[in-house]
């Protein structure tokens, strides 16, 4: 058994002398395996010294391990700099002792935020723990610089429900603008890259009003197309039975799990749109308001996600010229053949004629040589999403076409040129 106030006034006498420069630091983990080996023992034995011993404690934490990536390590001094900070404030210390309890804090929160595994819940637990705009700034600085070389869907759509959540912790907490303003940047920043890699949220979904208004135009499907060609989200609210856009939305934007757009118009009813949907699930939900007072509430599922079409294990490696040239296949059902090529860098233009000359069609979008895909749109009215899988032993392009004149979807194969 060992004496803990024994201990800490060693650690205190060791503090002093790494100050000077004359000998080594010491803490409790030599002995319990966490720096603060008991809170209470430890809290009651600085209640009896004073405030430059309990400054130079926690002064001694804040040194060693300013840089640790030790989660047990971190947590035990998150709640060591939580009571000491408590004594301190109670005792009537110094500004600058209670402010070194609160670095030693901010400290060890921020590298748990960034060394902990990716979780929401713990990062946001986390960031409201922080006492100071500065800190909260941090983090959210640092996923700014780390997201570029994240690549795990799982990964980034954790970090966006964290950064959408840490703009209102911060709001809340009275930051400057340029915190949270940073928050939301960095939630849009995510969300572009995560719907570039696995745009879940694209697609046909299946609606039902649940506040019958008798005189609106209903719907019961919504189309939600990000556009390759003129970078902008298009949602469309779509009366299967009449084949008619009840509702349409050309420059919508996405956050997260969060879509928003208005339409304000002098010859048609004015509204907006607010909807969330969940990456997993496929659920929708959400408002519309128009210029009458009673919104339309609406929920559903997701019949298509163009998120499928990027799954699997691409049947060849390729390069960003594996796209480019001709093939053979079909569109909607009707034979006929597909001409890509690129005249700009990142940009990618598709020419497809139907065999019996009747469909001619000309898209503009992406490819996505990591996951085999290209990705183009027809005049914001159809998506064409494709991918080079084997199918029945062969290379092929496959995948599908999506309206948002009317929802349907229809299959896409062609042969690998």
């Amino acid at each position: 058994m060992f004496n803990l106030k024994n201990l800490l006034i060693a650690q205190l006498a060791f503090a002093s002398l790494a100050m000077a420069g004359s000998g080594p630091l010491e803490d409790g983990s030599d002995v319990c395996g966490v720096p603060v080996c008991s809170l209470e023992a430890t809290t009651s034995a600085l209640s009896d010294l004073d405030e430059n011993k309990r400054y130079n404690y926690t002064n001694m934490l804040v040194s060693s391990y300013k840089d640790s990536a030790d989660i047990n390590t971190l947590e035990n001094l998150v709640g060591a700099a939580n009571a000491i900070k408590d004594l301190t404030t109670e005792a009537g210390d110094a500004d600058w002792v209670v402010r070194e309890a609160s670095t030693l804090l901010n400290n060890s929160i921020f590298n748990l935020a960034k060394y902990s595994d990716v979780d929401a819940a713990n990062l946001i637990q986390l960031f409201a723990q922080l006492d100071n705009q500065t800190k909260r700034y941090e983090v959210i600085s640092y996923w700014q610089n780390a997201v570029s070389e994240i690549e795990n869907i799982s990964d980034l759509s954790e970090l966006v429900a964290f950064a959408s959540q840490a703009a209102n912790i911060s709001a809340s907490k009275g930051d400057e603008d340029w915190v949270p303003r940073a928050a939301n940047s960095l939630a849009s920043q995510i969300t572009i890259k995560l719907t570039d890699l696995d745009p879940a949220h694209e697609g046909v979904y299946s609606v039902s009003i649940t506040n019958a208004q008798s005189n609106k135009m209903g719907f019961d499907k919504v189309v939600i197309l990000d556009s390759t060609s003129e970078k902008n989200l298009v949602v469309k609210f779509i009366n299967s039975k009449f084949n008619k856009v009840a509702y349409e939305y050309s420059n919508a934007k996405i956050v997260g799990s969060k879509i928003s757009g208005k339409m304000v118009s002098n010859a048609s009813l004015s509204s907006t749109v607010e909807l969330e949907y969940d990456r997993s699930s496929g659920a929708i939900s959400g408002t519309i308001q128009t210029t009458q007072s009673t919104p339309i509430e609406f929920n559903g599922t997701q019949n298509f996600s163009a998120s499928s079409v990027f799954a699997g294990e691409v049947a060849a490696e390729l390069d960003e010229d594996s796209i480019v040239g001709e093939m053979n296949g079909s569109i909607l059902g009707i034979p006929g053949t597909m001409s890509i090529r690129s005249f700009s860098p990142g940009v990618y233009s598709v020419h497809f004629a139907a065999n019996n000359g009747l469909i001619v069609m000309d898209f503009v979008g992406k490819f996505f040589k990591k996951n085999g895909v290209l990705s183009v749109t027809y005049r914001n009215q159809v998506k064409l999403v494709m991918s080079l899988r084997v199918v029945d032993g062969q290379n092929k392009w496959t995948g599908n076409t999506f309206s948002t004149t009317n929802g349907s979807v229809t299959p896409v194969l062609f042969d690998a040129k």
